[in-house]
């Protein structure tokens, strides 16, 4: 009998949440046509997935966008540098309490001696924004010229600090290049080897890598924006995509991404501890590269680990719940759907 009880109990709670995914599939379709979403879709919950994919991947030739499809995915980039670097702490090479010039002894930079491992990681390091004093709308310097990863570590990273060392919360592209230079100095090798090396074949990504404005990558979807005054789509505006370097220039596709992310969170590339320092929320809910935020969902208190990612037209989001055993993963080529609203609906359908 208590057998029998136990049975119909959780064949009640599958056919619950079997129902929701469904109905979540339902609003997702419809959701995306009304709202023009465009580009595409992945969410999972245990073993049930839902893929979808909308609008064009490149508009003058009418390709639409596809699972295959690959995107920029922004400052999704930067979780993968911190994973980088935490592997690199648990070889032994590397401790993220010690100072940037540590690892990198040439650095000019006044942080040099002064900001650790863990104040780029949880963007407490105090160093100048580069991008901070350029003109709202307009594509910041460094991004208009060719530059190496080292050239843009000297011009664009060694600035003076703004404020103390893990007293202030600011969110920096400059901290991630110099996590990217410092993987470089402890592997001997080009940041791009190292992530082909030691993330994107073990996990069998083969539509990630590194973008730049010289490589032909095929199925890479081309980047619009919508033009506030005419309403007519236009194409992203010319910079060095290269430039975001560690801290913004990967492309991949959905499934990749939830490779990466199952293989994170399962604990297949990282150690418990080390996953445990990551996700912990330090200032400003920010931990190792996401955010980490307890949300109300339907009177029910969650954790959701949060990824964004935004470089003009190319906006990205990778979430994951895990007392939900949920991923959500949204890619766009061109923004035209609050990714906020929508991440949120479909949250508030799966989480009962």
């Amino acid at each position: 009998m208590k057998n029998l009880l136990i049975t119909c109990i959780f064949l009640a709670v599958a056919t619950t949440t079997f129902g929701q995914f469904a109905t979540a599939e339902k609003f997702i379709e419809k959701y995306a046509k009304e709202k023009s979403f465009n580009g595409t879709i992945l969410v999972k919950q245990g073993d049930k997935k839902y893929t979808g994919s909308f609008g064009m991947a490149n508009f003058q030739f009418a390709v639409p966008n596809t699972m295959d499809t690959k995107f920029k995915i922004a400052s999704i980039t930067k979780l993968f540098t911190a994973v980088l670097i935490m592997q690199l702490q648990e070889a032994g090479k590397l401790d993220i309490h010690k100072s940037i010039r540590t690892y990198l002894p040439d650095y000019s930079g006044e942080a040099g001696d002064k900001v650790s491992i863990f104040n780029l990681l949880t963007a407490t390091s105090g160093i100048r924004n580069s991008e901070s004093e350029e003109d709202a709308g307009k594509v910041p310097r460094m991004f208009l010229k060719e530059y190496t990863s080292s050239e843009i570590l000297q011009h664009y990273c060694s600035g003076k600090l703004e404020n103390e060392p893990g007293k202030k919360w600011s969110y920096n592209n400059a901290d991630y290049i110099i996590l990217g230079k410092i993987i470089e100095a402890i592997y001997q090798k080009p940041y791009e080897a190292v992530l082909e090396e030691k993330l994107l074949q073990p996990l069998h990504m083969t539509g990630s890598g590194m973008c730049s404005t010289s490589k032909v990558v095929e199925k890479l979807a081309s980047v619009y924006m919508i033009d506030d005054s005419t309403k007519l789509i236009k194409n992203d505006p010319f910079y060095y995509i290269e430039n975001f370097y560690a801290a913004g220039a990967m492309y991949s596709t959905a499934e990749d991404l939830l490779r990466f992310s199952e293989a994170l969170y399962g604990g297949h590339l990282i150690s418990a501890r080390s996953l445990k320092m990551m996700l912990e929320p330090y200032m400003e809910s920010y931990g190792f590269g996401l955010w980490i935020r307890d949300r109300v969902i339907n009177n029910r208190k969650i954790s959701v680990a949060e990824r964004q990612g935004s470089i003009w037209g190319t906006t990205t989001r990778l979430l994951y719940i895990p007392e939900e055993k949920i991923t959500i993963i949204l890619l766009t080529n061109m923004y035209t759907t609050s990714l906020n609203d929508f991440q949120n609906e479909i949250m508030n359908i799966l989480i009962r």
